[in-house]
């Protein structure tokens, strides 16, 4: 029964992102007049399908993709409703709107999960650790963090994020709330070990009151989304390694480990946004592969030539099946 249950999160999850992945496609195509020929999730055997007016739409057995085909999206085609004769500005909302769907739904989602939990943490001092009472002197009970060092603190990861470059023995600018009025106060940090330093506060947890709850939980999201993007650029910097990256099996293992509908809705969330936000990545055979092509169309005034943007996708695709693999592969030593 677990293995059924555990099956049904993973298929549910992928399915469900894929699906609306491909219905921002697939609605933008609609709305530009685009023919859509075939509208599937996943990828092999067909399990269901269904022949519509114009797109026959199905269900495919391996649910770790999906594809809206339009006609003249690969192979041009000189009928009036083909992608490739639809005006450029509606192509790029074509290309992109999967990507957008996935980021504003994880958003949202997101969002509506941070207000409901009833874990949103303030930036209100409720103790002082012993071990930081002499360097924080000025900071009493009661304090919000406002600003550290010109740094709008605004959740309880911010404190850490306004340490992360502190040299020892700095002096920190620190601007609190108290008694509904601004304080400038001033303070060092308390290290904890080697070169991790902390303020040295605990923090309450914000009221059950409808503003404080909308407030912690707009920057909460804020952070959660940028996150995302954070990681990206670590990763094309080399803060952090391809190893570390997380493909379909590993996200699977996440999800099977799960427990509750918070970490499922979690996790929801978060592989919408990533999936969204990599779409987007100017890679070819990515949507923001294809983005980039259009745009380089809209600078010169014509298409590329046919075979080179052929050429173009499959290098992409062929690279993209490649790095697919690799990632599976170290997903599976991973769980292994």
């Amino acid at each position: 029964m677990s293995i059924l249950l555990s099956a049904l999160k993973i298929i549910f999850l992928l399915g469900f992102l894929i699906f609306i992945h491909e219905g921002g496609h697939f609605l933008a195509a609609r709305f530009s007049k685009v023919k859509v020929e075939e509208f599937s999730i996943g990828f092999g055997p067909k399990i269901l399908k269904k022949k519509g007016k114009e797109t026959e739409y199905s269900i495919s057995l391996f649910p770790f993709g999906g594809y809206v085909k339009m006609t003249g999206e690969n192979e041009r085609s000189n009928d009036a409703h083909s992608f490739n004769n639809a005006k450029i500005s509606n192509r790029i909302l074509i290309v992109v709107a999967g990507a957008i769907v996935n980021i504003i739904f994880g958003t949202i989602v997101y969002f509506i999960l941070s207000m409901s939990s009833g874990y949103n943490i303030s930036t209100t001092v409720s103790k002082i650790r012993p071990e930081a009472v002499e360097n924080i002197s000025q900071i009493e009970i009661g304090d919000k963090i406002v600003k550290i060092n010109d740094k709008n603190i605004r959740l309880k990861a911010d404190i850490a994020k306004a340490l992360e470059n502190y040299k020892d023995g700095e002096v920190l600018d620190i601007v609190v709330e108290r008694n509904g009025s601004e304080t400038s106060v001033q303070g060092k940090p308390t290290k904890y070990e080697d070169n991790y330093y902390i303020l040295g506060i605990e923090v309450a947890l914000v009221e059950a009151n409808f503003k404080d709850k909308l407030y912690y939980s707009f920057w909460e999201t804020i952070d959660f989304v940028s996150s995302i993007g954070d990681s990206l650029v670590m990763l094309f910097t080399g803060k952090i390694g391809i190893q570390q990256m997380t493909g379909p099996v590993g996200i699977s293992e996440i999800v099977v480990k799960s427990s509750g509908i918070y970490d499922f809705v979690y996790l929801l969330c978060l592989v919408s946004l990533s999936l969204g936000v990599t779409n987007l990545l100017p890679i070819p055979a990515l949507d923001g592969g294809r983005l980039v092509i259009l745009i380089i169309e809209g600078i010169r005034g014509k298409a590329l030539k046919e075979e080179v943007e052929l050429g173009i996708q499959s290098a992409g695709f062929t690279l993209l099946m490649m790095f697919a693999l690799y990632i599976t592969y170290n997903d599976i030593i991973r769980i292994f």
